[in-house]
């Protein structure tokens, strides 16, 4: 009777460390799984250049010169192979503005790309959003016609897919960005508003 009374009570004390042991056990597989998948992460974070097959790609953005037209400004960005995304980048690249100082900034400095996307019709969409176009751009004519056309040229130029560019405003298709040139309509590029240089 004291014996089985005396190995009980070690088999308690066996399965109080053995439990003591298991939890540890438990803590430091969960820690190394949580170790690993930040590891995968931040491996997956640094390859999504290669994911994506982002590469240097050689793009024409399009400035009003001193001409009060359109001309070519060449700049390499880093984009990926997929359309839609490489054209989301190369719009931001010409929100940037004109490297040239001969060129005008053709959109208000704070426009943002919200979305980028193309249709297999070849109509390519551009959702453009910032304060100014969202309060109301108070610019002139030809400086609006000049911005819509900038961002159509450059569309359709560095994108041959792209036949025809509609333009929208935080999501919804715009009537116009200042009140000038009408926007209810999917736009195809022209050469009435480029230099003779830049054609």
């Amino acid at each position: 009777m004291r014996v089985a009374s005396v190995w009980r009570r070690q088999s308690c004390r066996r399965g109080g460390f053995a439990g003591r042991i298991a939890g540890a056990t438990l803590v430091i597989i969960a820690l190394l799984v949580l170790a690993a998948g930040c590891r995968k992460k931040t491996e997956q974070g640094g390859n999504l250049n290669v994911q994506n097959n982002v590469a240097p790609r050689a793009a024409r953005l399009y400035f009003e010169g001193p001409s009060l037209l359109l001309m070519a400004e060449q700049r390499n960005v880093q984009a990926p192979q997929n359309p839609a995304g490489a054209m989301a980048v190369v719009v931001r690249e010409l929100f940037k503005g004109p490297a040239n100082p001969g060129f005008a900034r053709a959109f208000p400095a704070d426009t943002v790309v919200r979305g980028a996307f193309l249709l297999p019709d070849g109509t390519g969409f551009v959702d453009l959003g910032g304060a100014t176009l969202t309060q109301g751009w108070s610019t002139g004519s030809h400086e609006e016609l000049m911005a819509v056309y900038s961002l159509v040229q450059t569309i359709t130029v560095n994108f041959p897919e792209a036949k025809r560019v509609r333009i929208l405003v935080n999501g919804t298709p715009a009537e116009t960005l200042a009140g000038h040139v009408a926007l209810d309509r999917s736009l195809v590029p022209s050469t009435a508003f480029l230099d003779p240089r830049a054609r």
